[in-house]
């Protein structure tokens, strides 16, 4: 700790010389103090002696005059002892109390124990940059799947707040600027347990200088960053960014699901959601006249998803900038645009309110989205809700309007970064997906619900090869064919299936939708599976242990020790030998 170290000596230095210089004039003019003896001899203190008698008094301990009574002299010596020390002792400790009140020492302390914690990270953790609302539920996420993380915040309050999260996992955190790129190294960039770093401040240009810092200094590991611009979207992929997550075109895109296949939408919010909560209902957007309140990114992206089905549409918003560049573009011909704030029953009116299906609330400011739903919902009860939610504090207000559909940025950036980390499979799944038609969807809505109950499942990845896969990669190597069936049974009972469903099969570059149980498994091939957690348990422990895959194969299970494969095999000959001397004996008998 050379900083921290450097500290206490620079404050320390003239309390440590005021000490030893109290202590040694003391402790020398008690042992030149003559005394009496109980003889009436004249002594003199041994400097142990005199060490003793000026410690315990230094510290008011008092424990009497030793080791024979004190002079007039020697007393007057202790008087001037107790006052000299006494005073070193307060300046010394009023000096300590000042360095453990300085903001840099406490910083120091802090971040000397945050590396102390990170060097005891022996497995492969994930550097999130940023703790605000998209950070905590990333790192509640994360450490849900006991995967590691690391924070790194510029905001000390935020930071400090991570000593009351009740996560499964413990999550250390630095302060710092991640833009730095000495505090992205300091809080682990390089570090060869450092897998992956995620940027998800509230600033496009800090996650830009994030993306660009970490593909420089650390070119393997992988990056995602969140951007609501499309700039600096643009900017991140050129330097190499793995993923760059717009929560207003994810919004959007699930937001044309719920148009385009509502089958699809709830499918896409089960294997999406968090693991064993509980299941959605579907929704169904309805095709008419629909008002959009605020047009910046969000309600213009769910604008160009109306339009791309001919939907009727009138945008109120009060910026007459925007309105202008509007009705500008031909391909907005036949959609008005009314400036106006939309939170008034008026507005609401003339842009059709009461024959309207559907509205957006997308305005930046919560209290006027709240505002905009209840007044239009009691100009028009039927209308299909969509709520833009820009803090997550005010989720109860927003669910109290029992809003079909309502983004939360936060929500959405951790549910698409935690596909990524846990399942990167179901990115493909799902981009094969959409392109399906609603009777597809329709199927895998149905197959789901067979098996995972009133929770949303888990989705997991099985990769065959011989490290995650040992047993299965083994089995294939001699030749024998196994199906996706197969891994479907239970390993206690092979006549019961598990509650899981393969959703994808992807083979090099050939991709399979919801394969059938019939289908041969290859090496190399990976599966994404959603079902139970039970199931998930029970599929990993046939898929890494030879006797289980024996078992539900009907193969003869193989004993694993030499000895014991050896009296397996005599015991097999010798039963061979006998059986066709007992056939012979049966057919002689029935002869006769």
């Amino acid at each position: 700790m050379p900083v921290v170290t450097s500290l206490i000596l620079r404050q320390m230095r003239m309390p440590f010389i005021v000490l030893i210089m109290g202590y040694s004039i003391t402790i020398i003019g008690m042992t030149l103090t003559p005394g009496v003896d109980e003889q009436g001899n004249i002594w003199h203190m041994s400097i142990f002696d005199a060490f003793y008698f000026v410690s315990f008094t230094a510290t008011t301990i008092g424990f009497g005059e030793i080791p024979y009574p004190l002079s007039p002299a020697q007393r007057m010596w202790a008087l001037v002892t107790i006052y000299v020390t006494v005073i070193s002792w307060f300046y010394a400790l009023g000096k300590i109390l000042s360095l453990f009140q300085d903001p840099t020492f406490k910083q120091e302390l802090v971040k000397n124990t945050f590396h102390k914690n990170l060097r005891n990270i022996h497995e492969p953790f994930i550097l999130i940059c940023g703790f605000g609302e998209t950070g905590n539920a990333l790192a509640r996420t994360l450490t849900e799947r006991r995967i590691r993380a690391v924070i790194i915040e510029q905001d000390n309050e935020k930071i400090r707040t991570l000593a009351i999260q009740q996560y499964p996992v413990f999550v250390p955190g630095m302060k710092g600027d991640a833009r730095n790129p000495e505090h992205l190294l300091q809080a682990g960039l390089q570090n060869k347990h450092c897998s992956g770093v995620i940027a998800v401040t509230a600033s496009d240009e800090t996650n830009l200088k994030i993306a660009i810092t970490s593909k420089l200094l650390n070119q393997q590991i992988p990056v995602v960053c969140r951007s609501e611009l499309k700039d600096f979207e643009e900017n991140m992929f050129s330097f190499g960014t793995n993923y760059v997550i717009n929560p207003f075109e994810t919004f959007a895109s699930t937001f044309g699901m719920a148009l385009h296949s509502p089958s699809l939408h709830l499918l896409y919010d089960w294997l999406t959601g968090v693991p064993d909560t509980d299941l959605s209902n579907p929704v169904y957007a309805h095709e008419g006249h629909w008002v959009i309140c605020g047009f910046g990114r969000f309600g213009s992206g769910l604008f160009e998803h109306l339009r791309q089905y001919n939907i009727q549409v009138t945008i109120i918003d009060p910026s007459e900038e925007l309105r202008n560049e509007f009705l500008s573009k031909s391909e907005n011909k036949g959609c008005d645009f009314i400036l106006g704030t939309g939170y008034d029953a008026h507005t609401l009116q003339v842009a059709g309110i009461d024959n309207a299906v559907g509205i957006v609330s997308g305005t930046d400011n919560d209290s006027n989205n709240l505002s905009i739903i209840m007044t239009a919902c009691e100009l028009n009860s039927k209308l299909f809700v969509v709520a833009r939610q820009n803090k997550k504090d005010n989720e109860r207000l927003f669910l109290a309007t029992k809003a079909n559909l309502i983004m939360q940025p936060s929500d959405i950036i951790a549910r698409k970064i935690r596909t990524l980390l846990t399942t990167p499979l179901m990115l493909d799944f799902l981009s094969k997906a959409t392109n399906q038609d609603q009777e597809w969807a329709n199927i895998a809505i149905s197959r789901l619900s067979g098996v995972i109950g009133n929770s949303r499942p888990n989705t997991w990845t099985v990769t065959v090869n011989k490290n995650e896969t040992k047993a299965l990669h083994e089995v294939l190597k001699y030749g024998r064919t196994i199906r996706i069936g197969n891994i479907l049974q239970n390993s206690l009972s092979r006549e019961v299936k598990l509650n899981a469903v393969p959703l994808m099969l992807k083979r090099e570059h050939k991709i399979i939708l919801m394969p059938t149980d019939d289908v041969a498994i290859k090496l190399g091939d990976e599966i994404l599976i959603c079902g139970t957690e039970d199931s998930k348990n029970n599929m990993n422990w046939t898929l890494n242990d030879i006797h289980s895959i024996n078992y539900i194969m009907t193969y003869e299970d193989i004993p694993d020790s030499y000895i014991m494969r050896k009296l397996h095999s005599y015991l097999k000959r010798n039963e061979r030998r006998k059986t066709p001397r007992k056939q012979l004996l049966y057919k002689n008998k029935h002869n006769n």
